[in-house]
């Protein structure tokens, strides 16, 4: 079932495009990252799935409906992000209590249990929290919501590397027990591309690729071998880095493009590896001609 549908979706703020013409298909019960370089739009596009920012063009549809202030789809998505924050009235124990009110889904005995382990005091204010415990209530607050679309806008910000390892297993533990949708920007691809089932890759305002996991990281390949060899096979495809060194060549290819099998690769000395998608995200990204090592030459 679709829990999110964009047709042609762009989003200005003032001359400064920043979601350009957007279709994608958002399946229900699967956990995607949303990923892109700073400045990419992610965080635009989860505004608008959240009803929070309206569309310049195009349309966003959300549990079928416009989501734009819409109370219904409201009532059945949760946004965490930094920016969450509560009246400085309340304690964190009230904030759960009113949590409890609002989302019929809620988990109160869970968030005690999470917020005890990462010892958060709830009788603490909390605009009195440090940055990391910040992002770990906010984030339990999400978890413990149990809503069927579930945003969180780089919910991991702040935390020590020890807690942000807990928390993935976190996120999949919940998702397992109660199945939801989970939108997941993070820097940190490398260390949560354990959980995610599919990728939605957005460049410059564009979404340049969304496929399952697997798929995703399919489509570029590592190539090493002499450069004799393997010059005739980088004219034939889209190179998107390559170095030489000593008559040896590396390259990362579009495996989609390469018509020549692993076995006969080998038998020329090219050596074949695989790419994580962290590596792969960041050579779809990077722009041809751009190198770091070229300032320095």
């Amino acid at each position: 079932m679709n829990i999110i549908q964009c047709k042609e979706l762009s989003k200005s703020f003032g001359r400064r495009q920043a979601l350009q013409r957007v279709t994608c298909t958002i399946d229900a019960e699967k956990i995607i990252g949303i990923i892109g370089r700073n400045g990419a739009g992610k965080s635009t596009l989860l505004n608008i799935f959240a009803g929070y920012l309206k569309p310049t063009t195009g349309s966003c549809k959300v549990f079928n409906e416009n989501p734009f202030n819409n109370i219904q789809t409201a009532a059945n998505m949760i946004f965490i992000d930094d920016q969450l924050s509560f009246s400085d009235y309340l304690s964190l124990e009230d904030i759960l209590k009113m949590g409890a009110d609002f989302y019929p889904n809620w988990q109160n005995e869970l968030a005690h249990r999470m917020l005890d382990y990462a010892s958060i005091d709830l009788t603490a204010k909390h605009q009195q929290l440090s940055k990391g415990q910040l992002a770990t209530f906010n984030l339990v607050y999400g978890l413990v919501s149990r809503c069927a679309l579930t945003i969180l806008d780089e919910p991991m910000n702040g935390m020590d590397e020890a807690i942000r390892t807990d928390f993935y297993r976190a996120i999949l533990k919940e998702y397992l027990a109660f199945p939801r949708t989970f939108l997941i920007t993070s820097h940190h691809l490398q260390e949560m591309e354990s959980i995610l089932e599919e990728i939605l890759l957005i460049d410059e305002g564009s979404v340049i690729a969304h496929a399952p996991l697997d798929e995703f990281k399919e489509q570029l390949i590592s190539l090493h071998g002499p450069s004799d060899e393997l010059a005739d096979l980088l004219s034939e495809t889209e190179v998107y880095a390559q170095k030489i060194v000593a008559g040896m060549t590396s390259a990362v290819v579009d495996a989609s493009k390469l018509f020549v099998s692993e076995e006969m690769l080998r038998t020329k000395g090219i050596q074949v590896s695989a790419l994580t998608a962290s590596e792969v995200c960041m050579y779809l990204t990077t722009k041809k001609g751009r190198d770091i090592d070229a300032i320095f030459d």
